[in-house]
């Protein structure tokens, strides 16, 4: 009579388990920030976005056929998710520098910015058509949000103004509302944003003006800013959707 045998569970390296777990990692979907920047990003009832480059997003990844969910985070908290790279994370229509470069990864640009202008209390008067003469006044009020980047020139330029630059961290919304109420002279914004604000979508924001300077370049680029966690096929696949859309 042939004996029963004892069972012996195969033992798996540590390497295998990592090679299995593999393709299913790569079946994780990315969770994709956004927050509330219209024109840019606007939130819908379903917790997803549309706007200029939500749309632009939400396309690249459906080309791409990557997996994604939709969150919405403040803007200065999805820059310390990024940096801290636990995850599979993505960002939505950041400019690039050197600073977020060293800790994240970005994709090819998904839209360019018409040239920024200056969104300034009514009544207010520049006496010049430049921002670099402006800014060297030492009597202006400047508002900016916290986290955010205005481009290389307008952030040249802030570096060395000797007016009275104040940062918050509540949305753009919100700093044009301070700028209507006499609170501030001026704020700085994408020519796409403050046309929308002007034209009465957003309450308490019309009786502002929108100031163009000559010496303000065209717009930058704006791109996906992805954590490192992102691997470079899925990095590989964003960037050939969106050279297929040509943004």
């Amino acid at each position: 009579m042939r004996g029963v045998g004892v069972f012996s569970p195969v033992r798996m390296s540590p390497l295998l388990f990592f090679l299995a777990a593999l393709p299913l990692r790569a079946e994780m979907p990315v969770a994709l920030y956004y927050y509330e920047r219209p024109p840019y990003m606007v939130a819908k009832p379903d917790g997803s976005a549309h706007g200029i480059t939500a749309d632009v997003a939400a396309k690249v990844f459906a080309l791409a056929h990557v997996p994604y969910t939709w969150n919405l985070m403040p803007a200065k908290r999805q820059l310390l998710t990024i940096e801290r790279n636990e995850g599979r994370d993505c960002t939505i229509g950041w400019f690039k520098n050197p600073q977020r470069a060293a800790y994240g990864q970005f994709t090819h640009p998904i839209y360019r910015d018409k040239p920024p202008v200056v969104i300034a209390r009514h009544g207010f008067e520049p006496q010049t058509d430049s921002l670099a003469q402006l800014l060297k006044r030492d009597d202006l009020r400047i508002l900016v949000k916290e986290g955010l980047t205005y481009g290389s020139y307008i952030n040249g330029l802030l570096g060395t103004t000797r007016a009275n630059v104040s940062a918050f961290t509540v949305e753009q919304p919100q700093l044009v509302r301070m700028v209507a109420a006499g609170r501030a002279d001026l704020m700085f914004a994408p020519r796409e944003e403050a046309e929308f604000f002007v034209t009465g979508h957003e309450s308490g924001t019309e009786s502002v003006e929108v100031l163009t300077f000559g010496d303000i370049p065209a717009g930058e680029p704006r791109y996906l800013f992805c954590s490192k966690q992102v691997d470079s096929a899925t990095m590989a696949k964003l960037n050939a959707a969106i050279d297929r859309i040509k943004p």
